[in-house]
């Protein structure tokens, strides 16, 4: 029981670190995005958690 919980709290961990990443990317100016690759508008097809 308690690994399963283990992976839901580092499934939840990752997911907002991974939010917290691409906040700051989206945050950066349109120039500096296009030089490092981001795309202007991220595709939703992710699954966020893996449960």
């Amino acid at each position: 029981m308690f690994k399963s919980l283990n992976r839901i709290r580092a499934a939840f961990a990752q997911s907002a670190k991974r939010r917290r990443t691409t906040r700051a990317l989206n945050e950066l100016p349109p120039e500096i995005r296009k030089d490092i690759g981001w795309p202007d508008s991220v595709q939703n097809n992710e699954i966020r958690l893996p449960f």
